[in-house]
């Protein structure tokens, strides 16, 4: 068994259960696709649940370290504004969302929005990143609730991969109402959404 085999497993993998749904896809259906037997999967990973957490860990880790990136030029300014944290929130997603980990976003959308239980180890990657924002919102909004500023960055969470999940279908849905944006336009509206959801007066 190769390191080829295992990213083989992982890039098709992420690819149906981010297309189907996770629970809609077996094993047998990934291996498959994969172009190897059920047996790889338990030798590589041990398990479903564990390929499920491979893949998103993975791509997590890349986000986690944009993120960290684009707070440390924010911190560095010397001024930390909701619109700053907003663009180091939403970037790092648009960014797999327009390359390569687009079927990682899809994934980690559906995670999300059907309360799968691999949203355990979506939040074991975030919970670092979101002490970070716990930390800095504050001196963006302050007076902010610990409570609401919890609020706030789950609703932001999820409004961004909603949105960059499938940009395709999110253009489509704007076009129904005839309004056509550009993936990047959808990117700044997005980012000027998340900016008001954080920026938000603090609750009396």
């Amino acid at each position: 068994m190769s390191g080829a085999t295992e990213q083989r497993i992982v890039e098709t993998a992420e690819r149906l259960f981010a297309e189907q749904g996770i629970d809609a896809v077996s094993l047998r259906a990934v291996m498959a696709a994969a172009g190897t037997n059920v047996a790889s999967v338990h030798y590589h990973f041990g398990s479903k649940e564990a390929l499920v957490a491979t893949l998103v860990r993975q791509r997590s880790d890349f986000v986690a370290d944009r993120r960290g990136a684009l707070l440390d030029a924010l911190e560095a300014t010397g001024s930390v504004t909701a619109r700053g944290l907003a663009e180091a929130f939403v970037r790092p997603v648009w960014e797999m969302a327009t390359g390569a980990g687009a079927h990682w976003v899809k994934l980690v959308s559906g995670i999300i929005g059907g309360n799968h239980p691999a949203l355990a180890v979506v939040a074991e990657g975030f919970t670092p990143q979101a002490r970070r924002f716990m930390r800095l919102l504050p001196q963006a909004v302050p007076d902010l609730a610990a409570t609401t500023a919890r609020f706030r960055l789950t609703q932001a969470m999820t409004l961004t991969f909603q949105v960059l999940g499938d940009l395709p279908q999110t253009q489509s849905l704007l076009a129904i109402s005839r309004v056509r944006l550009s993936k990047q336009q959808v990117f700044d509206e997005l980012l000027d959404v998340v900016t008001a959801i954080l920026a938000g007066p603090p609750s009396e």
